[in-house]
């Protein structure tokens, strides 16, 4: 088993952006304490400055890769190819690394039968009613010990709910895992039609496939999200859209779990979609939500002709 140390000179450290230049430069600014420790920091370039984003990432000793076709997905397996470690940790621009995030984050793939370990999220700014909002959504049914998701432990041929756990914000993979599981798919996330889920559909994949991810909550950044209501409302559309244009596409793709599809449906039709928290209950619009899983089979139909 290596030690931690050489874990992380095997790491690449994986930053997308997208014209956030203030937020870039502070996203980095937070990995100068690991800079040291790992191979490379990678900046993929999804946006136009590229001038401007050249020089943050100058300033902080990062190295910049452009990819010119939008979305999340593309720009994402585009560092994935360029990158030159065994282990692949991403960061979103508008996140800030904390002060263990590293060790605690890479630490566990020292395991050499885990897949993936995903790291906490928190809020920038946890007194907003906002940005409250947020966080409670990302940290839905998440534990707070270490937790590993097996869908083959918990019987689970269609493990959508869980997969709805991860988020590429704050996770580290095994290079392998793109090999053995496949890369994200580029008609999801941020840039798409769909807006977002390349993330949820990628670690949906990696677990009905028999992978091992291990939610690690030590492993914290903090997120930058809107401070606006219509923000938040614009992102509960968004998981509604992705949630059905992931079964969209496996019922479309993978004839045999129509069955899981449709059993995992109805169970959903009926749920109340909601999110609360002990001292600061957040309800979640249901509309919005509605609206965005009607909107998701038409969104994917059309990412997929285009």
């Amino acid at each position: 088993m290596e030690a931690p140390g050489e874990l992380f000179k095997k790491t690449s450290i994986i930053v997308c952006t997208v014209d956030r230049l203030a937020d870039l430069e502070r996203c980095l600014e937070s990995l100068r304490p690991f800079r040291e420790a790992v191979a490379e920091v990678i900046v993929v370039n999804n946006g136009s400055r590229h001038t401007a984003v050249e020089e943050i990432a100058k300033r902080h000793d990062a190295r910049v890769t452009t990819e010119a076709g939008r979305g999340s997905g593309r720009a994402r397996n585009t560092g994935i190819r360029v990158a030159r470690g065994n282990f692949i940790a991403f960061l979103d621009d508008d996140t800030q690394a904390g002060e263990n995030w590293l060790p605690r984050l890479i630490a566990p793939l020292a395991d050499s039968t885990l897949d993936c370990v995903m790291g906490a999220v928190r809020a920038e700014n946890p007194a907003d009613p906002v940005h409250q909002g947020f966080e409670q959504i990302v940290c839905a049914g998440l534990p707070d010990a270490p937790t590993m998701l097996d869908a083959r432990a918990a019987d689970d041929r269609f493990p959508l709910r869980m997969a709805m756990n991860g988020f590429t914000m704050n996770v580290a993979f095994r290079r392998d895992v793109f090999e053995r599981f496949g890369y994200f798919d580029q008609r999801f996330g941020p840039g798409t039609r769909i807006r977002t889920g390349d993330d949820t559909e990628l670690f949906f994949n990696v677990l009905r496939r028999g992978g091992r991810i291990l939610f690690e909550p030590g492993a914290v950044v903090t997120h930058s999200w809107p401070a606006d209501w219509k923000a938040f409302r614009r992102g509960i559309f968004r998981a509604g859209c992705a949630h059905t244009a992931i079964l969209t596409k496996y019922y479309l793709q993978e004839p045999s779990l129509r069955g899981e599809i449709l059993r995992y449906t109805a169970s959903r039709i009926l749920r109340r979609w909601q999110v609360k928290s002990p001292s600061t209950p957040v309800r979640v619009p249901r509309l919005p939500f509605l609206l965005g899983s009607l909107y998701g089979p038409l969104a994917f139909l059309l990412s997929k002709r285009e």
